[in-house]
């Protein structure tokens, strides 16, 4: 049996001040590559995720019935169980509370960064100097520290001091306005796109951060701007409007479930038999529609001459999709996507939540959820980073194999491991409120 090597974080230690979950993305992957992740957090200001619904039930417990957000804070849920956290926390992050208003929390804090290998923070620009942490400061603490600020507009220009979340940045680059159906309002992109992608970001940046450190010893401020990755996929629309003075959005744009580039139909979402139950299906040439003809028992309907060429049947898509949906409508999604694939035409069934995390065969066999224990919750599944080494382990849970960590959990055994304190010089601390 081959003897994997050492994750390839191993051994690097980051000091994390992010919120949210742009900055909290970042360093859950670099957790996952086995760094070790120290999250800096305080009782007296909470990250917003921990105690923003939905909540995590604990063993035997049931869930919430409102859906998602509209679910709303209860007290009794303390600080550890919000959803969103869980998902942006892996990674094997130990949780230090500290009260940064203390001039003594503050000097622990800078202790820490001292004895670290990169600081990552997403607060606004400038937040970190009124801290009396600058970037010389930083270096002075440090010499080869890498600091990887994630803003919503990076530390420079006119917007820096402004802050953002996923959706607010998301409708700023424009890409709000292309999402939706036609003849309909904007509905944008689900839940904080940029959070991801920004998150992804973050970690490239820690990555190349400690590259350039290993190959010259010399540490750098890496500055990240949450807004700026959305703003390419809004390039062809801006051009669209600059050159040609169209706006993206007209009667017939966004085409919903349509493609207009390249042309394809029929091609779109069709209710299947049960509630809410829809399969996803596209033609893409007239051989796919001859497959199609074929599965659907080939009707008379679908013989119309008008339907023969992709031209014809995209000027006829509304006719073509209502019969296309009294044949699909009968049929279960699973077993009519099994056929129409087997026959060469794409089809996939759309899958709600409940059927990607608890029945979907491929991420099964990838292995993407994995449980891992939870201080208060119990054993709860986490999602692997979507990527295997062949040479080394990535683990959801990092190097100590466990779920998003309890505020505080870890303050005890951070501070002795790392700054050597004693047993009484913590109590001390914790009596005079800087551990919090």
């Amino acid at each position: 049996m081959k003897t994997q090597a050492p994750p390839p974080l191993a051994g690097v230690r980051i000091v994390d001040l992010t919120r949210l979950g742009y900055g909290a993305q970042a360093t859950a992957l670099c957790g996952a590559l086995g760094a070790e992740v120290i999250r800096i957090e305080s009782r007296t200001r909470p990250d917003p995720v921990r105690i923003m619904p939905p909540f995590v039930p604990r063993a035997g417990e049931a869930g919430q019935t409102e859906a998602g957000l509209a679910a709303t804070w209860k007290p009794e849920m303390g600080f550890n169980r919000g959803g969103i956290f869980f998902k942006y926390n892996g990674g094997g992050k130990r949780s230090v509370a500290l009260n940064l208003k203390e001039l003594r929390g503050l000097e622990l804090l800078r202790r820490l960064i001292a004895k670290a290998d990169v600081l990552t923070e997403s607060f606004s620009a400038a937040a970190l100097a009124r801290m009396g942490l600058s970037w010389e400061e930083l270096q002075r603490l440090k010499p080869d520290l890498v600091y990887v600020s994630m803003s919503g507009f990076g530390h420079s220009g006119r917007d820096r001091a402004h802050v953002t979340l996923g959706p607010t940045a998301q409708a700023l680059t424009g890409l709000t306005y292309m999402l939706g159906l036609p003849g309909r309002r904007p509905a944008g992109w689900a839940f904080s796109y940029l959070d991801h992608m920004g998150g992804y970001l973050g970690a490239y940046a820690v990555l190349l951060g400690l590259r350039h450190r290993n190959r010259t010893g010399a540490g750098q401020h890496i500055d990240v701007s949450q807004v700026e990755p959305g703003i390419p996929l809004t390039g062809a629309i801006a051009l669209d409007r600059q050159a040609n003075g169209r706006s993206y959005r007209r009667g017939d744009t966004p085409p919903g479930n349509r493609s207009p580039a390249p042309p394809m139909a029929p091609h779109g979402a069709y209710r299947c038999a049960g509630n809410d139950e829809w399969i996803a299906i596209a033609c893409r040439d007239d051989l796919d529609w001859k497959s199609l003809r074929d599965a659907m028992g080939d009707p008379v309907w679908a013989r119309d001459v008008r339907f023969d060429t992709v031209a014809g049947r995209i000027a006829h898509e509304d006719e073509i999709d209502r019969n296309v949906e009294a044949f699909t409508r009968v049929e279960d999604r699973y077993a009519l996507a099994e056929r129409l694939t087997a026959a060469g035409v794409p089809a996939a069934p759309v899958q709600n939540a409940r059927d990607r995390v608890d029945g979907d065969p491929q991420l099964r066999v990838r292995g993407y959820f994995i449980e891992l224990p939870h201080s208060e919750t119990g054993t709860w599944p986490s999602e692997r980073p979507p990527f295997r080494l062949s040479a080394s382990e990535v683990h959801a849970g990092g190097t100590i194999r466990r779920g998003p960590p309890c505020l505080g959990e870890d303050t005890h055994s951070v501070l002795r491991d790392v700054l050597g304190l004693s047993d009484a010089e913590m109590c001390s601390l914790e009596d005079a409120g800087v551990l919090r």
